[in-house]
């Protein structure tokens, strides 16, 4: 897949395309934020009066509607519409009745705490043209790459996994997305998967025969967690999300009705489902082998000194056992039938963000 992510697209691109946008913003407390998201959003290069902003709020009780129209008063020239809920309604739930009171052409879905470059929609709006493509999904990029070695690991990870699934957009198709920004065409968007709502989208559009892309020129800036703990909160619930999809996909496949391609579902269904548990076991064997056999463990060394000694196999070495050791995590979940909280988000994420560090980006 990271060959074939050199390749090109093959597709038809009309770089003229400029369909009108209603750019979804899903809040729940957000008022550390949203008023960075709007003067990030202020800053986008589209035709205004192409372009709609729909606040999509489920029943906060901060100040985050206070602070939304403070800043609609001081900027009446943005079209700014607020969706607002009383009751806790969950964040698809919420983002799939505003859904229905939406008529652009594209519906752009962006999270409080991610950031755009002004020229996203120009880089990223033209692969909508072809009329194979349902969605197109930005990569991720982290706001605080070097803030500790957690977040250097996780810059290493998302180029990797970046390269891989780009790979996949560009054999068909591929289900990972960020809530930074996916655009879907309308007018074959019905509903947000309910269960998961950027990644489950993009499945049940391959369902129905639209592809879906990962681009890796277009991307949008986040803050990833400082804190290892917190670090691994947020990648078991999100690898717990995918671990969901890949066996819907198992089931669909063996049914012979799964329609992403087998060469990029059964890989991702192996490394998702059964590698974390197959790991563990080789993990106990290898254990009991050395207690058996203490030369085994001598030779296990002396076959890994010299990898750890090169700084990118230490990398690659600690990310596979990690993110086994999510994805085993996060399969217990899974079989405890255990799920998350509706708005469960990592609050120290947010209180990363500053206007100084946007500023650095040219982000506001």
């Amino acid at each position: 897949m990271k060959r074939m992510a050199k390749k090109p697209w093959g597709l038809s691109i009309n770089e003229a395309y400029q369909p009108s946008v209603a750019i979804l913003v899903p809040v729940h407390n957000e008022e550390k934020v949203i008023q960075l998201k709007l003067k990030n959003l202020e800053r986008v290069d589209y035709a205004a009066d192409k372009t709609e902003i729909l606040i999509v709020d489920d029943a906060s009780t901060d100040r985050t509607l206070a602070e939304i129209d403070a800043y609609r008063t001081n900027n009446s020239h943005m079209k700014i519409r607020i969706f607002s809920k009383k009751e806790h309604l969950g964040k698809t739930n919420c983002m799939n009745l505003a859904l229905k009171s939406v008529n652009a052409e594209v519906v752009i879905v962006s999270d409080a705490d991610c950031f755009w470059p002004s020229n996203i929609l120009e880089k990223g709006l033209p692969y909508l043209s072809d009329p194979t493509v349902g969605a197109v999904a930005g990569s991720e990029l982290l706001l605080n790459p070097q803030s500790s070695w957690v977040t250097v690991g996780e810059e290493f990870f998302d180029e990797t996994i970046t390269s891989i699934r780009v790979g996949e957009s560009k054999v068909h198709s591929t289900i990972f997305s960020y809530g930074g920004f996916s655009a879907y065409k309308q007018a074959i968007l019905h509903e947000f998967d309910h269960a998961v709502d950027d990644a489950g989208t993009a499945l049940n559009l391959i369902q129905r025969g639209y592809r879906t892309l990962l681009l890796s020129e277009v991307g949008f800036y986040t803050p990833f967690p400082t804190l290892w703990k917190n670090k691994i909160a947020l990648k078991i619930r999100r690898t717990s999300q995918l671990q969901h999809l890949w066996i819907r996909c198992l089931k669909l496949l063996v049914k012979g009705k799964l329609k992403l391609s087998k060469k990029i579902a059964i890989p991702d269904i192996i490394l998702f489902i059964f590698n974390p548990p197959l790991l563990l076991a080789i993990a106990v064997v290898s254990v009991l082998a050395f207690v058996q056999n203490p030369a085994f463990l001598a030779i296990w060394i002396l076959f890994f000194i010299p990898v750890f000694l090169f700084q990118k196999t230490r990398k690659i070495i600690f990310q596979v056992l990690e993110n086994n050791f999510i994805a085993l995590a996060a399969l217990t979940t899974f079989f405890r039938k255990r799920g998350f909280a509706m708005w469960n988000t990592v609050q120290e994420s947010r209180l990363l963000i500053t206007e100084e560090m946007l500023k650095q980006k040219d982000l506001v």
